[in-house]
């Protein structure tokens, strides 16, 4: 099992802070409750609590952000909290909190999508992506990771009504919490009316996207790069590089590409699903191509199948989303503009983007492998936001297993004592010693079910 799940059950007391839109955080908590962990959490809205089904130590906090920190460390003093959970570690109050920790000495871990997709969530001490304290000088000495993901049944609806509940409810109940602010600066009205649009566009796109792939693979096969684009307020955006927006980013890219790239090559965008309800840069594109002088080179889509799109490209640009990770797995050449965990000399190109269209240098699939299982090894669970968590019920049954192990072990170490002990009484008043004959008894290997509160909803 992960390393950071390991070290997250060491603990007794453990706080939870806000979490992800949906159930998750409550069906965590109810697997932590499985292990004997004291779960105390923390709402910043009246979305996060309308999702949390516990009532136990359950606070809401109505308060600032300023006076936030001050509210932190009384509670983790009050009550004896030595973890702390959140996901993300950029939001503001969430930020306060890793720094608190690291004051007090409290144990910080963080939740975030997976570092590899699609059936992995990460779970990652002191912090994520590039505010990770993963050490890679120690990959040489890992053992093959012993993790076969299944499947984890992922499902976009799920999240888009997640959305669309969570803030109607905390627009619906914001004088509870006055002073919650969103962290992307939106009302939970605005951001509950932007989700709606999300399924919306996704249908309006669905045709002209597929038959844009199906030109790609069957015309432009192994003739283009792929630009894979975040969403644009993303933390990762914000915090790990340099880029003030998106849009600059993409007018970087395509006037490289124009200037630097042979003629016959083609740039491909491709939107991310999550953004589709916030922004669309079909128009950008389309003026910048015109001006540059590449019109009918550079194509626009975002529900494209992403493995295909990279297996017929010529490699990847991005700026520092995981799906550069899934170009390094296909074996295609990846040029990261921001800040990564993954982007070191021996998985991505090094050299400035100029370059990187005339001559881009494969990763080194060798070093990929072992990179690949130390991620698995320390951070990553088999599972999904708004899917399945086959980690959950994968730990429960080995922990069950061995359980009943101990327990045979123990009932046949007290059967060997006494039979021990009455060997030597027989021997010690002159009787002929009784033979016994003892079975052993084999070890079964049950299908154990993990208890209601830790199924996947």
């Amino acid at each position: 099992m992960t390393a950071s799940l390991e070290r997250l059950l060491t603990h007794q007391r453990v706080l939870l802070i806000q979490g992800k839109m949906g159930s998750f955080f409550s069906r965590f908590a109810s697997f932590l409750h499985t292990q004997g962990i004291e779960v105390s959490k923390i709402n910043l809205n009246a979305g996060d609590a309308f999702f949390y089904r516990h009532r136990e130590r359950v606070y809401n906090y109505t308060g600032t952000l300023a006076d936030f920190d001050a509210y932190l460390v009384d509670l983790l003093h009050h009550q004896a909290i030595d973890a702390v959970v959140c996901f993300g570690d950029c939001r503001p109050h969430h930020a306060l909190a890793g720094a608190v920790c690291r004051r007090l000495g409290t144990a910080f871990f963080v939740f975030e999508e997976g570092y590899l997709r699609p059936d992995y969530v990460t779970l990652q001490q002191d912090g994520i992506n590039g505010y990770s304290q993963l050490d890679l000088r120690v990959i040489k000495q890992l053992q093959k990771a012993n993790d076969k993901p299944l499947p984890t049944h992922n499902r976009f609806y799920k999240l888009c009504l997640s959305a669309i509940v969570y803030y109607i409810v905390a627009r619906a109940k914001q004088d509870e919490f006055p002073h919650y602010m969103h962290y992307r600066g939106m009302t939970a009205w605005q951001e509950g009316m932007t989700w709606l649009k999300a399924p919306l566009r996704k249908v309006y796109h669905y045709l002209p996207d597929k038959r844009l792939q199906r030109r790609l693979h069957e015309h432009l096969a192994q003739r283009y790069f792929l630009v894979s684009l975040q969403v644009y307020n993303d933390s990762q955006i914000t915090f790990h590089s340099d880029y003030a927006d998106i849009t600059v980013f993409i007018e970087q890219v395509m006037t490289s590409f124009a200037q630097h790239a042979p003629h016959a090559l083609h740039l491909v965008f491709k939107h991310h699903p999550l953004d589709r309800a916030h922004r669309h840069y079909g128009a950008l594109i389309a003026m910048l191509a015109d001006n540059l002088g590449i019109k009918g080179r550079v194509h626009y889509g975002c529900d494209m199948h992403l493995p295909t799109l990279i297996r017929d490209s010529l490699g990847m640009v991005t700026i520092n989303s995981t799906t550069g990770l899934q170009s390094i797995y296909h074996n295609r050449p990846t040029k990261v503009m921001g800040r990564a965990i993954y982007d070191v000399p021996q998985l991505t190109d090094p050299q400035p983007l100029d370059g990187f269209w005339q001559n881009p240098m494969p990763p080194d699939q060798d070093f990929y492998q072992r990179f690949r299982e130390y991620l698995i090894e320390q951070t990553q669970l088999n599972g999904s936001f708004y899917g399945d968590s086959p980690w959950m019920g994968r730990y429960l049954a080995n922990q069950a297993t061995k359980n009943q192990a101990a327990s045979v072990q123990s009932e046949l170490a007290q059967t060997t004592t006494k039979q021990s002990f009455r060997q030597s009484v027989l021997q010690t008043s002159g009787s002929q010693p009784v033979t016994t004959q003892t079975t052993s008894v084999p070890l079964a290997s049950p299908s154990v079910q993990p208890s209601d509160s830790a199924k996947s909803v």
